[in-house]
């Protein structure tokens, strides 16, 4: 008899489905990662970091057309020195004493040693 009751159990173990336990859901915690107040601080610190970016930018520009400008003068003034120095050195061909004397003679002057005065500048 032992052994056909040792069977009935058996078989009745072996008839029971096998049960999948659930898996058990954590309870979501109570606080946030962030709160309100850190989330508009860091808000307000992303929105201070652009602006201040934007600035930065702005200036770089500013100093960039400065710089441009500055050239566009010395570029300017560059070409204006040698005009003024070819404009000199024409004034000391053309105040060379024995030109002058070859154009006053062809016109009909004469040179007279007695009245000349010598000017300095």
């Amino acid at each position: 008899m032992s052994n056909l009751a040792y069977q009935v159990q058996k078989q009745q173990v072996q008839l029971q489905p096998e049960r999948n336990p659930k898996p058990v859901q954590q309870p979501s915690p109570s606080r946030k990662i962030f709160t309100k107040g850190e989330v508009v601080l860091w808000g307000a610190m992303g929105v201070v970091l652009i602006a201040g970016l934007i600035w930065l930018i702005s200036l770089y520009a500013s100093v960039y057309q400065a710089t441009a400008k500055v050239e566009s003068i010395q570029k300017d003034l560059t070409a204006e020195t040698k005009i003024v120095e070819d404009y000199h050195l024409q004034v000391t061909e053309l105040s060379n004493p024995e030109r002058i004397m070859k154009l006053a003679k062809k016109q009909g002057f004469i040179f007279d040693d007695k009245n000349v005065k010598v000017v300095q500048d």
